[in-house]
């Protein structure tokens, strides 16, 4: 198959389900599909004892957990990223952005990137798993043009471009041995998959208008889909092929690719394995129900919210970042409690 490369992408963070405009043969700018944020408001700073960390509590996204740590070192800030898998000891999460915002009392922000590879090997041979921001801000500073009330309010942004080691091994082979039995070809982040348009036509509204539409994908034997991760997709497509793909690491970027092309069947499997087998927390499946709308799942977590230390355990550190309407439903049971 040797037809024109087209290019084809969806906003990963947009909440909509429509499917493929006349625009879509124009290539299009991509968000990256394996991003989050961590936000944290850190109290009584000016209490923090020299040279004591003070830790969040653990978070987890892509089946990996992180948490967050400051202390007060040689007189400045300094601010650690952890991550908390084990499984980082023999595996990598490779090519990984992190980048730390501080905003300022008067506006604006005070901003740190780096690029790293978690589960990297040191000469003596353990693995990277905690990153430093030292010396970050002078602590006189600090308390002069960041702290509110003596609280700081820290965001880390996470872009995972690949992870290598993590997942499971494919149940399903989608390569080449696979041409005869296709009819066309999606590329992702250059790693080609062998399908059925029609299969894929009838299992999400997103891939219909794509192959049976008025649209120039339709007559294309090759295709390039942007702002998704070709092993988000890979697991994708076994699930839609009927094999046991969704497993404690893997739901969430099934999820998200099922959500960014409509496929129903799939996202119902996901929240069939979220209600019955996942072992996640609360207030991350409480999280993941709201982001795609999984009511089954949303009224089961809302169920388990019955008292006031459980109520607070789900709300996140900093309640802004939550929607209105799951608030409106939390503020609902706090009320009952009393």
């Amino acid at each position: 198959m040797n037809g024109k490369q087209l290019s084809v992408s969806k906003a990963a963070n947009s909440d909509s389900s429509t499917v493929p405009t006349a625009a879509s043969s124009q290539k299009q700018p991509s968000i990256p599909l394996k991003h989050f944020i961590i936000k944290h408001t850190f109290k009584n700073i000016s209490k923090i004892p020299a040279d004591k960390r003070v830790f969040t509590d653990e978070e987890e996204h892509f089946g990996i957990k992180w948490s967050l740590q400051i202390c007060y070192l040689a007189n400045c800030l300094a601010c650690f990223v952890k991550c908390n898998e084990p499984v980082v000891t023999q595996n990598k999460l490779s090519d990984t952005n992190i980048e730390m915002r501080i905003g300022k009392k008067g506006g604006g922000k005070k901003c740190q990137e780096i690029t790293t590879v978690i589960g990297q090997r040191l000469p003596n041979g353990t693995a990277v798993r905690t990153w430093l921001f030292n010396r970050y801000i002078e602590w006189e500073q600090l308390k002069k043009e960041f702290l509110i009330d003596d609280d700081l309010v820290i965001e880390f942004f996470f872009e995972i471009k690949k992870m290598t080691g993590i997942y499971k091994d494919n149940l399903r082979e989608f390569d080449e041995t696979m041409e005869e039995f296709s009819d066309v070809v999606l590329v992702v982040k250059e790693q080609k998959f062998f399908v059925l348009s029609k299969f894929l036509a009838a299992q999400s509204s997103y891939f219909k208008a794509m192959f049976l539409g008025h649209f120039d994908e339709s007559s294309q034997s090759e295709i390039k889909l942007s702002g998704i991760d070709a092993d988000d997709f890979q697991n994708y497509l076994e699930v839609l092929y009927g094999e046991p793909a969704i497993d404690e690491y893997t739901v969430e970027g099934i999820l998200m690719v099922s959500d960014m092309y409509d496929t129903q069947s799939v996202i119902r499997k996901c929240e069939e394995f979220l209600l019955k087998e996942s072992k996640k927390t609360l207030k991350k499946k409480l999280a993941m129900a709201v982001r795609y709308n999984l009511e089954k799942l949303k009224s089961k977590c809302l169920s388990e919210v019955t008292d006031v230390n459980i109520l607070r355990s789900v709300i996140p550190g900093d309640f802004r970042n939550m929607e209105q309407s799951i608030l409106a439903d939390l503020l609902e049971k706090s009320l009952s409690f009393q």
